[in-house]
């Protein structure tokens, strides 16, 4: 895969005058509506007319396989949502596309930074190295990631905000793909508010597209970043591979002009791809990768301070991912096998000069899977002629935790402390499930989609004395908990429609559960975490999340606009509520004691609205706004008796959005004005209060202010060899950040980012 020369191609063969579909445009699609994508030029014939966007696909272009972005037929085709590649204008689901046109003209620093000026996803970072996208008023365990279709979430995943997704190497991402609500039926647990799919690129064989090599470099003033990029392949007829690194050094952040330059934001990063394809037969293929990550050195802001300051002084990952896939032009279509493997590896060291010592957390994960899917032909003794996607999928993670001190002076010489350990012994995770997903012709006047999921999850722990340890000198020290095994059993469906009122115009509506089983971190996390010290907890069972979507989709030659309204129930959320060890609330560094209980219930409404008008033949304007509002009942365990607390959910999003206008006085040229904005948040939970990164130790804390930054870029292509563009942020140096953050954002600065095919 060559991306510089495929977007020249793109960029050449479009007429001067075409109407251009700006890139943030909800109906991503440029497909018309009567003619289905095509495919590729090498692909077989299809022996009848192709009633989906990869009937006559060829076996290394199947969508789920999520292996050749640049195959599909076009780039705007999602595959996440229902497993089948179509047109996103024409998904039966609320979904956000960053594509790779997007992703060359505003290239992020981060792959979650990528999500940042997207419709219906709110970034948080607790800290420069981190980011977790919030979706309708979701975020953490509650949002599925995936790379590659393979899922990034493992059994330790908190409930506050994590840095997974950081973990991504932005420079091997080909489109990111986020499906707005639940995505229990196709990929299990955790997806309550959303799945975000992360598709990275993939060698290409001699017939479809010479891999070459590619270089990228980017930086930034705000933090003195470089980022480097090298990337080489080599194609043949029948085999295609490539491998690439990236390097990557972040310095201190400088904020607005009242912040300045924040202490404790830099660090580094190394990343290593290794990616082949190669074709058994005609219609077999397998596919491998390996994708590692190598962060050190992140601080964590708003735990941090001159005399005591934590940082992850390592964040690692490694992926290891084989397909293999065979097509055809029966009845059963698709079939295809994944094998999976990841280790993801996090220490966190707090410095406290005060005691001269350095206390060590660290956890390690290692997570291997398996998933067979299928895929029919269109069914044509049915009603619109569906497709049944199908298959089974299991997990298994294992998890060991250490923790120890040590002398500032003597960094190397831990003392293991068992009692302050994240997890005891080697907790281990097994889930296990089955789906299927039923699918009409979307491209018809009414289409429905229907699906369900049975998973089954089964989460062993060991014998835990950490309390009593920790606690031994109490009057009535806390008990020790014993070996057990503990099950739960996940269901989810769902049922949608989409009725066209006319050509470009479509109502859409959806039923969808999902559900969450408790994970490891959900039982046994021992810690500082959040606004508070977590204990460990045994009585917990599966959250489950109903959700209620009504949309309405437009996508005429000049016009693109969607309005979604959601409502979400979910039954026993699990959360952390106050409570006491030994008479005391609050551990002696002033954290409060929190717990782990499933609430009775939260409620989440949401509205999304986008539009996108082409004003002439090169200037485009678009904005997109989203709003939610949310609601829990809790108890707190420290006042017995008390009737039920309601309050927001943590770190619920303000009103916000985006204005955007783009001009292109050529092909090969664009600028861009970009408003960024956000309402003050004011609707804060007891946690919000408690949380230094929204209430900043100040009395009467009011929440977080609004704020509106802007933007200006530009780019520029020359030939298919090379394309620079540019970004100068933050015009006006304000000082802001987004609700729920430890950083702020950057101040006034200029990133540059260059691509050159080698």
């Amino acid at each position: 895969m060559h991306f510089i020369s495929l977007l020249s191609v793109l960029l050449l063969q479009q007429p001067p005058d075409a109407p251009q579909v700006p890139a943030e445009s909800p109906a991503v699609s440029t497909e018309s509506e009567s003619a289905p994508p095509q495919a590729p030029a090498d692909s077989p014939p299809p022996p009848e007319p192709a009633p989906q966007a990869q009937e006559s696909a060829p076996p290394s272009q199947a969508p789920s396989a999520n292996l050749e972005p640049d195959e599909q037929p076009s780039a705007q085709t999602v595959v996440t949502a229902t497993r089948v590649a179509q047109p996103a204008d024409e998904a039966p689901r609320a979904v956000t596309v960053v594509d790779r046109e997007e992703l060359a003209r505003r290239p992020a620093r981060t792959t979650p930074e990528a999500l940042a000026e997207q419709e219906g996803v709110f970034l948080q970072k607790t800290n420069h190295g981190g980011g977790a996208p919030i979706i309708r008023g979701l975020y953490g365990q509650h949002i599925l990631l995936l790379v590659d279709g393979v899922r990034l979430n493992n059994a330790t995943v908190r409930s506050g905000p994590n840095q997974y997704l950081n973990t991504v190497d932005p420079f091997l991402i080909d489109q990111i793909e986020v499906v707005r609500g639940p995505g229990s039926v196709l990929y299990g647990s955790d997806a309550l508010g959303g799945v975000i799919n992360v598709r990275t690129f993939w060698p290409r064989f001699t017939s479809e597209l010479t891999p070459i090599g590619q270089l990228r470099a980017q930086a930034g003033t705000a933090d003195m970043s470089l980022q480097g990029h090298l990337r080489a392949g080599l194609s043949l007829e029948n085999t295609a591979v490539a491998a690439g690194v990236t390097l990557r050094d972040f310095n201190d952040l400088r904020g607005g002009e009242r912040v300045g330059l924040q202490r404790y934001t830099g660090y580094q990063e190394g990343d290593a791809s290794l990616k082949l394809r190669h074709r058994l037969a005609p219609s077999l293929q397998l596919a491998f990768q390996y994708q590692g990550v190598r962060q050190s050195d992140a601080p964590r802001l708003d735990r941090s301070a001159p005399g005591d300051f934590r940082r992850f002084t390592e964040q690692q990952r490694d992926f290891l991912h084989g397909r293999l896939e065979h097509t055809s032009d029966g009845l059963l279509r698709r079939w295809a096998v994944e094998l999976s493997s990841h280790r993801q590896n996090e220490q966190v060291d707090r410095f406290r000069v005060s005691r001269d010592r350095i206390e060590r957390d660290a956890a390690t994960v290692w997570t291997v899977g398996m998933r067979i899917e299928a895929e029919t032909s269109p069914l044509e003794s049915l009603p619109l002629r569906p497709q049944l996607v199908m298959g089974l999928d299991l997990f298994r993670d294992r998890v060991t935790s250490l923790a120890g001190r040590s002398p500032l002076a003597g960094a190397e010489s831990f003392s293991p402390r068992t009692a302050d350990a994240r997890y005891p012994g080697a907790p281990t995770s097994i889930s296990t499930g089955v789906f299927g997903l039923l699918t009409s012709d979307a491209r018809e006047p009414f289409s429905w989609h229907l699906g369900g999921r049975v998973q089954f999850n089964s989460t062993h722990l060991p014998e835990d004395a950490r309390l009593a340890e920790l606690f031994a000198s109490a009057p009535t020290p806390p008990p020790v908990l014993p070996e057990d095994t503990l099950n739960a059993v996940g269901v989810a469906a769902e049922l949608g429609a989409q009725y066209r009122l006319a050509r470009g115009l479509s109502l859409l509506a959806n039923l969808g559960s999902g559900f969450r089983a408790p994970n490891i971190d959900d039982y046994l996390r021992l810690g500082a975490e959040g606004p508070g010290f977590l204990v460990p907890g045994r009585a917990l069972r599966t959250e489950q999340s109903y959700t209620a979507e009504l949309g309405v989709r437009a996508h005429r030659e000049r016009l693109s606009a969607e309005f979604f309204y959601a409502y979400t129930l979910v039954s026993g959320l699990v959360g952390n509520v106050p409570t006491a060890l030994d008479g005391a609330t609050e551990n002696p560094d002033g954290l409060p004691y929190l717990a782990r209980q499933n609430r009775d219930r939260a409620q989440l409404h949401a509205l999304e609205a986008a539009v996108a008008f082409q004003v002439l033949p090169r200037l485009s304007l678009a904005t997109h706004a989203t709003w939610t509002y949310t609601q829990q009942r809790r108890k707190d365990l420290t006042l017995p008796g008390e009737p039920l607390i309601l309050e927001p959910l943590s770190r619920t999003p303000p009103l916000n959005g985006l204005v955007r206008a783009t001009y292109t006085p050529l092909d090969s040229l664009f600028f861009e004005a970009v408003a960024r904005w956000a309402t003050a948040q004011r609707e804060l939970s007891a946690a919000d209060r408690l949380d230094v990164r929204t209430c900043a130790e100040v009395p009467d804390c009011n929440g977080t202010p609004g704020f509106v930054a802007f933007h200006l870029r530009g780019g520029v292509q020359w030939g298919p060899r090379l394309r620079v563009s540019g970004t100068l942020q933050n015009l006006l140096n304000a000082t802001y950040r987004t609700h729920g953050s430890g950083v702020e954002e950057a101040g006034r600065s200029f990133v540059l980012a260059v691509e050159a095919a080698l």
